[in-house]
């Protein structure tokens, strides 16, 4: 498969009917770079077609991780589910979409984002099922992780797996950025750069503001991603598998 013929940026694959699908591939760490072809992140797969499907399978996803909640129906809507060459979990990681159109608007004054994040974080038994998971996949398969958006759940989750193998801080922002924002521009915000402030949006500097905040959070209170990680429960064991199945050879 020619692998930038799929890619925008470097990042963005174009699955046409599965929302945010994006690559964590390419990213620098003092380990080497992360591994193309092994994690995706994504919003819902409920209205995914069948060509999508197959360019998905071709990219070589066998296995997919739902984090939506039971009270979301994934098994129900989640296409993956149904799907005979696709190892599929659900781990809900939170009650409920934190940006679906029914929720209050983000506004600067508000910390909710912050504090529901910082609640994921407290489902230590969730998050040991999901790193278990990851660890089971072979080193050639690829797992589509996502939720209903591909932003919050998702965004906490990216978070995690770019810290446990030491993706730059600035890096890990802009992951999650690129959800509200152009590639260029996110990354340029992400690096603390000055940029025309008359086209930055509001919404776009508040969520980086967001994960910035609950990323450094982590690191204050356990020292690194893998720290925390390990006070959830999860074994060296894992989290060396999950890292290994990342990074390149």
């Amino acid at each position: 498969m020619n692998s930038d013929a799929l890619l925008e940026n470097g990042r963005v694959l174009r699955v046409r009917t599965c929302p945010n699908t994006r690559e964590l591939g390419g990213y620098t760490t003092p380990h080497g770079p992360t591994r193309r072809h092994r994690f995706l992140r994504s919003g819902s797969t409920s209205g995914i077609i069948a060509s999508d499907l197959d360019l998905l399978r071709a990219w070589g996803v066998d296995h997919t991780l739902d984090l939506r909640s039971l009270g979301e129906s994934p098994l129900v809507t989640c296409r993956m589910a149904h799907q005979d060459w696709i190892k599929w979990l659900n781990v809900p990681l939170f009650d409920y979409d934190l940006s679906a159109p029914s929720m209050p608007p983000v506004r600067p004054t508000d910390n909710y984002l912050v504090t529901g994040y910082l609640h994921m974080l407290t489902s230590h038994a969730a998050i040991c099922r999901i790193f278990n998971f990851f660890a089971e996949a072979n080193r050639t398969e690829c797992i589509l992780f996502h939720c209903a958006a591909g932003i919050d759940r998702t965004g906490v989750l990216a978070m995690l797996l770019l810290g446990l193998v030491d993706v730059e801080r600035w890096q890990i922002i802009a992951d999650y950025g690129y959800s509200f924002g152009d590639i260029p521009e996110v990354n340029a915000l992400a690096q603390g750069k000055q940029i025309d402030s008359a086209r930055v949006s509001s919404m776009l500097t508040i969520r980086l503001d967001t994960i910035a905040t609950v990323y450094d959070t982590v690191i204050h209170e356990h020292g690194s991603v893998r720290e925390f990680l390990s006070s959830c429960g999860i074994s060296s064991a894992t989290l060396d598998a999950v890292s290994e199945h990342l990074l390149e050879a």
